[in-house]
């Protein structure tokens, strides 16, 4: 086996001499590897040949075949590859086929986690692809090395000035776009492997509203804006799951809370406290349909759109850094502050890794749960005026 230099021009090659009565011998050609010179013969192109690969099948046969556009360096890979191919029994030269760039398999990376992806996961790979091609795209998959996934996320954070975290984040982004490429067979070994993201340290710890602030929210906002904060304050639930709440989800009765939240897909049953209740039936009492808030399906556009709502709100009350989500840390933050066990302050944000389930374990669990809403609610109510400002916590 082995690589050689075919050139395509037959002048190149050598003339037939006349030779014995066995026959005509071929004299040297024109050892030029291709490139034009002195002795090339007019409108020959340049280079006017390819690298070739000549092996021999396991019936005896010699083949060659030429490989057009690729390197000499290119064309011993494909030797190798050959010769594996031969050790395991695998006959035949392997198919030449374009080599994709990174911008081109990034699409097709899309398209095949676009499938059963939820929709802000989905957004999240989206915006890291639009960086990797930005700085990657026009390489192709077989020439990336690790200095260059190195270097891709050291110009994310140097020329682009996005956090050490989101860098992070893209480099596994592009750690699973290869990953992907390498089980299709077209690298080898991810040029990611071994390559670590860059530590990052938060500067400023989660902001959780003060009593004070959680009376002004209460006693300045109404209607629907009202109700959907008092739901996140005395449930911990996230704004999406706030927003996606049904009446069917209200359990009147028991005063209970119970729904699949989105992000953790799992079940979660929470004590409805007596003011929750309270302003829960005199909602309903106006209400039509049986959405409490939206319609609908909870898309992304909609999430940003009461983000902003009531980053907004908050902004006019003057609540500083602070957004809904500043509602969960405060549920988390008076919990443990009023001296609640770690594990029922879990179960009640769905942080428990236990699902839940029928039997009596839960209702062992609710009456935990009714305790720690009791004392929250109490705490809140009946402490109006009251200015305190509550531990930070690492509630998310």
């Amino acid at each position: 086996m082995a690589i050689r230099w075919r050139r395509y021009f037959p002048a190149c090659k050598g003339k037939r001499a006349g030779g014995d009565k066995y026959g005509k011998v071929l004299t040297k050609g024109i050892d030029c590897n291709g490139k034009r010179g002195t002795h090339c013969p007019e409108n020959v192109p340049s280079p006017c040949g390819a690298w070739a690969i000549d092996y021999r099948e396991q019936s005896g046969q010699w083949v060659s075949k030429v490989f057009p556009g690729i390197s000499k360096t290119e064309a011993k890979e494909l030797l190798e590859n050959i010769k594996v191919n031969i050790r395991r029994g695998m006959v035949g030269l392997p198919q030449t086929k374009k080599v994709l760039t990174v911008s081109e398999y990034c699409e097709k990376y899309l398209k095949h986690v676009s499938v059963g992806t939820k929709e802000n996961t989905y957004l999240s790979k989206e915006r890291s692809v639009l960086a990797i091609k930005r700085h990657l795209g026009g390489y192709r998959l077989d020439k990336l090395t690790p200095f260059l996934m190195e270097s891709f996320q050291a110009n994310r954070i140097e020329k682009d000035a996005v956090s050490p975290a989101t860098a992070s984040i893209d480099l596994s982004a592009l750690r699973s776009i290869l990953s992907m490429a390498v089980r299709e067979g077209l690298l080898n070994k991810n040029p990611c492997d071994g390559i670590k993201g860059i530590r990052h340290f938060t500067k400023n710890e989660k902001r959780s509203l003060t009593l004070d602030e959680i009376h002004r929210l209460l006693d300045e906002l109404e209607g629907r804006d009202r109700l959907m904060c008092l739901i996140s304050l005395f449930t911990g639930l996230r704004l999406s799951d706030v927003l996606s709440l049904r009446w069917e989800h209200i359990d009147f009765n028991n005063g209970l809370l119970t729904r699949v939240t989105a992000k953790t897909e799992r079940q979660e049953v929470i004590p409805i406290s007596d003011t929750l209740l309270s302003a829960l039936r005199e909602y309903k009492a106006t209400a039509t349909g049986n959405c409490l808030f939206y319609a609908g399906k909870i898309t992304h556009e909609i999430r940003i759109k009461n983000t902003n709502h009531f980053k907004y709100a908050f902004e006019k009350l003057g609540f500083k850094g602070t957004s809904f989500h500043t509602l969960r840390h405060s549920t988390a933050t008076l919990l443990d502050a009023l001296g609640n066990d770690l594990t029922v302050t879990s179960k009640i944000l769905g942080h428990s890794s236990i699902h839940i389930t029928a039997g009596s374990y839960i209702h062992r669990d609710l009456n935990s749960k009714r305790d720690a809403i009791g004392k929250l609610e109490r705490y809140i109510m009946d402490n109006k005026g009251v200015t305190s400002l509550p531990v930070i916590s690492q509630a998310i």
